[in-house]
């Protein structure tokens, strides 16, 4: 069962946060949602989160600036990136900038369910990874 993994969906878009938060649920996920990078950050600082799946276009912090904080203060937090505007943004610029996954709205829900299963594999890795570089520090 899945629903020990804990998603945070951030988008200034209600519909989208609606319908992902939705979606994940019926999962198996269980998920809490935002509406902006800074409200994202205040629950980051609240609660434990697996998964984090934000929009790139955003008041305040944009998507990529909210992912810089983000691996600045929880590095094994997995992280997607989604944009409707595919031309200002590419995912090479995405998974450059630190992301586990990328992708281009509008999307199936089979293509986020890919990309979900796909960066939560990648965070477990890099968790495992950021746990064996701790031990040997010590």
């Amino acid at each position: 069962m899945i629903s020990h993994v804990h998603v945070l969906v951030v988008d200034d878009d209600s519909v989208i946060t609606e319908l992902l938060g939705i979606f994940l649920e019926r999962k198996g996920y269980t998920v809490t949602v935002a509406s902006c990078a800074a409200e994202g950050l205040q629950k980051i600082d609240e609660q434990t989160f697996h998964l984090i799946v934000s929009d790139v276009e955003m008041p305040g912090l944009n998507g990529f600036e909210f992912l810089e904080r983000i691996r600045d203060e929880q590095p094994a937090i997995g992280v997607i990136l989604m944009t409707a505007y595919p031309e200002n943004h590419t995912r090479a610029t995405a998974m450059r900038a630190g992301a586990d996954g990328y992708i281009r709205k509008p999307f199936s829900l089979d293509q986020f369910s890919t990309t979900l299963e796909r960066a939560y594999w990648n965070a477990l890795t890099r968790a495992d990874s950021l746990d064996l570089e701790h031990e040997e520090v010590r």
